[in-house]
C-alpha cells in the first residue's frame, strides 16, 4: 500500500481544517515561550496594526511581561486582554505606557513605576471586565476581559506591560493587539501551536 499517497489528502484535510480556525479566530495566532522581563528586552509587535492572539505565560509570581510597538500620531492603537477558557488560564491586566498619554501618575503607583522603566511619561491602567464573557473562537475558548482603544496622540514607542491580576498567580494569558485581519502559511502554524498551548497542562510538566 502507498503509504504516501494515503497521506497526501490527510494532510490536506488538516490544513484545511485549521486554515477554517484561523479564519473564524480573526487573529494571526502565535506563541510566545519565554517572555522578556524588562522593558528593554520587550517583545516588538513589528506592525501593530496586525491583529493577533499572542499566547503566553506568567511563569512566576510578580512577573511583567512586556511588548513594544512604533506607532504614528493618528494610528489606530487597539490592545486588547483574553485568556484561554482551558487549564492554566489566569485573568491578566496591562498596563499601556508611552508618550502623550494622561500622566502615568494619575494612572497609579504601579503604572507610574512600569512607565518609568520604559522612560516614558504617560500611562493608562487596563481595567479587565469583572464579568467577562465566554467567546469560542477557531473551536477554542476565550474569556474576553475586554481592551483599550484610542488614536495615538503623538509619533513614539509605545510598550504594554501584561501581569496576572493576582500578584500571586501564574498560567496563561492571551495578548490581543492590532485590528487588521491577515491569513496565510504563518497564520495557520500559529494556529496550531496555539491549540497546543491551550491544551498544555499547568503548571507545565517535566
Amino acid at each position: 500500500m502507498d503509504h504516501a499517497r494515503l497521506a497526501t489528502p490527510l494532510t490536506t484535510a488538516l490544513v484545511a481544517v485549521v486554515a477554517l480556525e484561523v479564519a473564524s479566530i480573526a487573529h494571526t495566532p502565535s506563541v510566545i515561550d519565554d517572555q522578556p522581563a524588562s522593558a528593554a528586552e520587550a517583545v516588538v509587535l513589528d506592525d501593530p496594526t496586525l491583529s493577533r492572539a499572542i499566547g503566553a505565560t506568567i511563569g512566576a509570581p510578580g512577573e511583567v511581561d512586556w511588548y513594544r510597538m512604533e506607532l504614528a500620531a493618528g494610528d489606530l492603537l487597539v490592545v486588547g486582554m483574553t485568556a484561554p477558557d482551558a487549564q492554566g488560564g489566569i485573568p491578566a491586566t496591562f498596563t499601556l505606557v508611552g508618550p502623550g498619554l494622561p500622566p502615568a501618575a494619575t494612572a497609579g503607583p504601579d503604572a507610574l513605576s512600569l512607565a518609568r522603566e520604559a522612560g516614558a511619561e504617560g500611562a493608562i491602567a487596563f481595567e479587565p471586565d469583572s464579568d467577562p464573557p465566554r467567546e469560542v473562537h477557531g473551536g477554542l475558548g476565550f474569556i474576553d476581559y475586554g481592551s483599550i482603544r484610542l488614536q495615538v496622540p503623538v509619533d513614539g514607542t509605545y510598550h504594554v506591560a501584561v501581569e496576572a491580576v493576582d500578584p500571586g498567580a501564574t498560567g496563561k494569558y492571551v495578548f490581543a493587539p492590532g485590528v487588521r485581519e491577515e491569513f496565510g502559511a504563518e497564520a495557520i502554524a500559529g494556529m496550531l501551536d496555539l491549540v497546543e498551548f491551550f491544551a498544555a497542562p499547568w503548571p507545565p510538566q517535566g
